[in-house]
């Protein structure tokens, strides 16, 4: 299975703290974490450390940081073939403060320039492509040059232009939106403990999106879906959280390998839910990816044996439906579906 990933790189450095800093305080720390960064590499990152032939698209700087990028990404069998350097410019650098009071974290991008890839002639037949939104031009041709590939897009607020990531959206089978973004593109402000609330945001993202399958992440209430035309949630697996840096990353990775196995998409979010939730138990966004075989320990305890059934193949992947999917009715509650396991 072929997997092409486009998208944004960084270089993360990840310092966990007693508490959020006072300002004009001087501060001892004793540890952090660094390493390769940004959705699409971090995706990238993840199938090659399952196992998937992963293919990464994106561009760093001309500077130690993007060497040690491309280092790692080889080290975890991902391929580089189609990652560019910009002699010209810095790598991104992002700063992560991550509270151990709280478990919230704080982040600063250090992007002085943006860069672009300038190729987009992928020279490979992938199954599955994912774009974090931030490439648009070779996401825009990824997508039009493989029409049966499963097309995924992760649309969440950070780098990229929203206004590209909607557009984008568009085109893509799969679209994974944070809660963040999700309201951003429908306008709307949302409790995600407010059923009605939910209910109302899937519709509009729906009325907005209505050819894409369309997935909300909500944090810790867990994830925002439709099946049968009846809109459910499916709540988080119950861990103790650390750090959430790298979660949403880990929930589209382990999206693209359950997609790319051909399972139902019941079973992906379940999968991709039992993912992300492990991975807020450890620091940082690549140290946190957790084991394949975790992930399946963790399903299998609770919903029996992890097998393909229904899911869509590649070559169905890029079809569109016949008719334009109904709206869930306004009467209709938002279901819980089945609880993940406890950790």
């Amino acid at each position: 299975m072929i997997t092409l990933s486009i998208g944004k790189s960084t270089y993360d450095i990840t310092i966990p703290v007693e508490e959020y800093p006072i300002e004009n305080q001087k501060y001892v720390l004793k540890e952090k974490l660094e390493g390769s960064g940004g959705s699409a590499s971090n995706v990238a990152y993840l199938l090659g450390k399952w196992n998937m032939d992963s293919y990464y698209a994106g561009v760093v700087g001309y500077d130690d940081l993007g060497t040690n990028i491309k280092k790692e990404l080889e080290a975890n069998k991902v391929h580089t073939n189609f990652m560019e350097i910009n002699y010209e410019k810095k790598t991104t650098m992002s700063m992560i403060l991550a509270n151990k009071a709280t478990t919230s974290r704080t982040q600063f991008m250090i992007e002085p320039e943006t860069y672009h890839l300038k190729k987009t002639d992928f020279d490979v037949a992938p199954n599955v492509i994912y774009s974090d939104g931030y490439e648009y031009s070779a996401t825009n041709a990824a997508f039009s040059k493989f029409q049966n590939a499963i097309s995924v897009l992760g649309a969440s607020v950070g780098s990229a232009d929203e206004k590209e990531v909607i557009a984008l959206a568009k085109y893509a089978r799969y679209v994974i939106f944070s809660l963040e973004f999700a309201c951003h593109a429908t306008k709307m402000q949302v409790d995600p403990t407010n059923p009605t609330h939910l209910l109302n945001l899937y519709k509009e993202v729906k009325n907005k999106f209505p050819n894409s399958i369309n997935i909300i992440t909500l944090h810790s209430a867990g994830v925002l879906y439709e099946i049968n035309n009846e809109v459910k949630v499916m709540p988080p697996l119950q861990v103790k959280e650390v750090d959430r840096t790298g979660a949403g990353d880990t929930f589209d990775g382990a999206m693209i390998y359950a997609l790319g196995n051909g399972y139902d998409l019941e079973k992906c979010i379940r999968f991709s839910s039992i993912a992300g939730a492990l991975s807020t138990t450890k620091y940082g966004a690549k140290n946190s990816i957790p084991l394949l075989s975790d992930v399946i320990q963790k399903y299998e305890e609770k919903f029996g044996p992890l097998t393909a059934s229904q899911g869509e193949t590649a070559t169905q992947a890029q079809v569109p439906p016949a008719t334009e999917p109904q709206n869930p009715t306004s009467s209709a509650p938002v279901e819980q579906s089945e609880a993940t396991p406890q950790a």
